[in-house]
């Protein structure tokens, strides 16, 4: 599906920066329009969450644009969700006030390293499979270099792997994943080579469901004065099956 790396880089697409186009008129404006979700912006109010911001349809197309482009012959058809628009400012990430020094540390070493998926519940915020993704999909919307996300690569496979031995034979959300997760996320930062995606409008990644993955920090000399935003939209839709979440690619 995203190749031996677990991800897989497109090259420029006109259908593709034609959609970026479309989509990126929908970007909210967090910082200066107190309509848009105020308790969506994090770490110091350099990054907004932007959960089913997009107001795309079922199969993707925004404003009559429809989204089409190379990954599709690698997924299955699937309904989209309204797409995560991710958007990072400069100075990404500072510390919020309730945030541990460790927490905002591994923000900036490890990139804030995760799986999707797999979400911290409770007060000790222990690791369950809450939601079951089949893919990955990232799209810039406009052109900005700064802050790419991060993809271990060939972490998909470490991280498949510690899943499956983990929740063998148990529903995935049942199963307390936290150790197991910890363990290979360790190992494949001990193993495994960062990669940044850099891509321009018209470009987008396919990543492994399992790859581990990040957004790298926003440097300081970065860009010229009309860089003040990174936005990119990522969908991450339902397995059809959740039996198929721990299979391997065909």
């Amino acid at each position: 599906m995203s190749g031996a790396a677990g991800f897989s880089l497109f090259p420029h697409d006109p259908k593709v920066a034609h959609w970026a186009q479309a989509a990126f008129r929908h970007v909210p404006d967090p910082l200066n329009d107190v309509a848009a979700p105020q308790d969506q912006l994090r770490h110091g109010r350099t990054w907004f969450v932007g959960l089913d911001a997009l107001p795309n349809a079922a199969d993707g197309r925004v404003d009559g644009v429809p989204l089409q482009g190379a990954w599709q012959a690698h997924v299955p058809v699937l309904p989209l969700h309204r797409a995560q628009v991710s958007i990072v400012y400069p100075g990404y990430p500072k510390r919020d006030a309730e945030e541990t020094a460790g927490n905002h540390r591994f923000r900036i070493t490890r990139k804030a390293a995760h799986v999707d998926g797999l979400l911290p519940v409770g007060p000790e915020k222990r690791r369950f499979a809450k939601e079951l993704h089949a893919y990955v999909l990232s799209i810039p919307l406009h052109e900005c270099q700064a802050a790419p996300t991060v993809v271990w690569s060939g972490s998909h496979v470490i991280m498949q792997r510690a899943l499956q031995r983990a929740i063998a034979g148990h529903a995935p959300s049942d199963v307390d994943v936290t150790n197991a997760y910890k363990a290979a996320r360790q190992e494949v930062f001990e193993t495994c080579e960062m990669v940044p995606l850099h891509m321009h409008v018209g470009q987008a990644a396919l990543i492994h469901r399992f790859a581990l993955h990040g957004t790298e920090v926003w440097e300081e000399d970065f860009g010229s004065d009309a860089e003040t935003q990174r936005a990119i939209a990522f969908f991450r839709p339902a397995v059809a099956r959740p039996g198929d979440w721990l299979k391997a690619d065909e």
